[in-house]
C-alpha cells in the first residue's frame, strides 16, 4: 500500500519517538524507590486522563455501573477479569522497567524492553498460533542480540546483569498485558477498558507500597520534576503524537520507526546523564533492533493489507486473507487503500460502489458464501465504523459471523472473531434501541459459536 509521508506526518512520528524516548532517561534521573515512582507515574496519568475518558463515556459508565450493559454477561465478566489481570501485568512492567534503569544503562534497558514483540510471538505459539518463518528468523536474531548485549554487561558486574534481567521481565510483562488485552471481550469501549486496567495497576502499586513500607511522598524536587516530565512527554505528548501519526501513517511503519527510541534514548542519556553502554554491547543492541524489525514486518505481511491501513481503528483489525485484487482505475495500488481513503474522506457512495464491484468479482469467482465474498462484508463493517455508524458496523459483523459459521465451511474461529468485533462496535452505540435490538441476536449467536482452539478446524459433522 502506498502512503504519502508529508511533513506533518513525519513531524508527528518524530515527536512521538523523542517524547517516548524520554521515559528511561527521566526514570534513571529520578531519585526515590522504583515502586513509589511507578505508583506516582500511574497515579498522575490516571488522574489526568481518566476523568476525561470517563466524562466522554459517562452514559456508558452509568449503564455499566447499574448493570444495564450486560449484553453478553459471560463475555463481560470475562473481559473484566482480563482487565484486572492485564492491570496486574502492567504494574509488574512498570516496577521492573523503572528498577532496571537504575541498574543498567538507559540504552540497554530500552533495547531489552523493546523485545516485547519477541515474547508476544512466543505467547502466540503457546496459544498454537502459527508464525511465518521470517518472524522466527527475526526473533532468533533479537534473542542472540540480547544475549550478546547482556554478555557485555557481565563484565560490568552483577548489578548490571540484574538490571538486564529486570528489563527483560518488563518486556515479558508488557507482552502479557498486550496478550490479555487482545483476549478481552468486554461489552465496554476501549477508553473504559483502558481506565479499568490503569486503575487496577495504580491500586495494586499503592497496596504494594503500603505493604512494603515504601514512602510515597518523600520525593526531592528533582524527582517531582521527573514525574512531571514522565506525565508530559511519554504519557501526554507521546500518546497524542502517536495517535495522530497512526491516523496518517501505516501502523507497521510507525512501529518500526518507534525502534529509534533505543538510539534516541541512548543519546539523551549521554548528553544529559553522561551515560553510555559499554562498547561491546552496541552490536547486540543493533541485532535486537534488526531482529524486532524483521519480526514485526513479517507479522504485518501475514495479515491483510487493510489491517495496516491509516488510522488506529484499522490498525487493530485483522481480516482473512482475500483474493488477489486490483482496481482498473487505480493501477498499482491496493484495493483496500482506495476504500479506506474514500471512507475517511466521507465518500460513502464511492466506498459502496468500490466494495460492490470487488465483491461481485469474488462472488462470480468463488461463490456467494465463500470466505472471499464474506471478506467484503467485513470491509463494509470497518468502513461503517470509520463513518461513526457503529450500529451498522455491528450488524455487518453479525452478518459476516453467520456466513462464516454456515455449512459447508463452518469456520468457527472466524465466526467468533466477527462476533467479538460486533461486541466492540455495540459497546460504542449510544442509542439504547439499537442495543436492545441487537443484544439478543448476539447472545444467541455466541451460544451457537462457542470458544474453540484457535487452530482447530471443526468439520461440519463435528459441529
Amino acid at each position: 500500500m502506498r502512503t504519502k509521508l508529508d511533513a506533518v506526518s513525519v513531524t508527528a512520528v518524530l515527536v512521538a519517538v523523542v517524547a517516548i524516548s524520554m521515559t528511561a532517561p527521566l526514570t534513571a534521573y529520578a531519585a526515590g524507590p522504583a515502586l513509589a515512582l511507578a505508583f506516582g507515574r500511574n497515579a498522575l496519568g490516571l488522574l489526568t486522563l481518566g476523568p476525561g475518558f470517563l466524562l466522554i463515556r459517562r452514559r456508558e459508565v452509568g449503564k455499566v455501573m447499574r448493570g444495564e450493559r450486560f449484553l453478553v454477561r459471560g463475555e463481560q465478566r470475562r473481559g473484566v477479569l482480563f482487565g484486572v489481570l492485564a492491570g496486574t501485568a502492567l504494574a509488574v512492567h512498570f516496577v521492573t522497567f523503572m528498577s532496571s534503569t537504575r541498574m543498567t544503562s538507559v540504552a540497554m534497558a530500552t533495547a531489552l524492553v523493546a523485545t516485547q514483540p519477541v515474547w508476544q510471538a512466543l505467547i502466540a505459539t503457546v496459544l498454537n498460533k502459527r508464525l511465518p518463518r521470517a518472524t522466527w528468523a527475526g526473533l532468533a536474531v533479537a534473542v542472540v542480540g540480547a544475549a550478546v548485549a547482556s554478555g557485555a554487561d557481565m563484565r560490568a558486574g552483577s548489578g548490571a546483569m540484574a538490571g538486564d534481567a529486570l528489563a527483560l521481565a518488563a518486556a515479558v510483562a508488557q507482552a502479557v498485558y498486550t496478550a490479555l488485552s487482545e483476549q478481552a471481550r468486554p461489552d465496554v469501549s476501549t477508553p473504559f477498558y483502558s481506565v479499568l486496567c490503569f486503575s487496577v495497576c495504580t491500586v495494586e502499586l499503592l497496596v504494594a507500597c503500603l505493604v512494603t513500607g515504601t514512602p510515597l511522598g518523600a520525593f526531592t524536587g528533582d524527582t517531582w520534576l521527573a514525574l512531571l516530565g514522565l506525565l508530559i512527554f511519554p504519557q501526554l505528548l507521546g500518546l497524542f503524537s502517536l495517535n495522530f501519526a497512526l491516523g496518517r501513517v501505516p501502523a507497521t511503519a510507525v512501529s518500526v520507526i518507534l525502534l529509534l527510541e533505543v538510539p534516541v534514548a541512548a543519546l539523551i542519556a549521554w548528553l544529559w546523564l553522561g551515560q553510555l553502554p559499554v562498547g561491546t554491547a552496541w552490536p547486540g543492541l543493533l541485532m535486537i533492533m534488526l531482529g524486532v524489525t524483521v519480526a514485526m514486518v513479517a507479522d504485518a505481511r501475514r495479515r491483510d493489507p487493510a489491517a495496516d491501513g491509516p488510522g488506529g481503528r484499522l490498525a487493530s483489525c485483522t481480516f482473512p486473507q482475500p483474493s488477489l485484487l486490483a482496481l482498473g482505475s487505480l493501477p498499482g495500488e491496493d484495493a483496500h487503500a482506495a476504500v479506506w481513503r474514500a471512507a475517511r474522506a466521507g465518500r460513502s457512495e464511492e466506498v459502496e460502489a468500490m466494495i460492490r464491484s470487488l465483491e461481485n468479482q469474488d462472488i462470480r469467482a468463488y461463490g456467494v458464501k465463500s470466505s472471499e465474498a464474506t471478506h467484503w462484508i467485513e470491509v463494509r463493517a470497518v468502513a461503517a465504523a470509520i463513518a461513526g455508524s457503529h450500529g451498522l458496523a455491528a450488524r455487518l459483523w453479525l452478518t459476516a459471523a453467520r456466513f462464516h459459521s454456515s455449512p459447508p465451511r463452518g469456520d468457527l474461529r472466524e465466526a467468533r472473531a466477527c462476533l467479538d468485533r460486533a461486541v466492540h462496535e455495540l459497546g460504542e452505540v449510544e442509542d439504547d434501541r439499537v442495543v436492545e435490538a441487537l443484544a439478543p441476536v448476539l447472545r444467541a449467536m455466541y451460544e451457537h459459536v462457542p470458544d474453540r482452539h484457535p487452530d482447530v478446524r471443526t468439520s461440519s459433522a463435528d459441529a
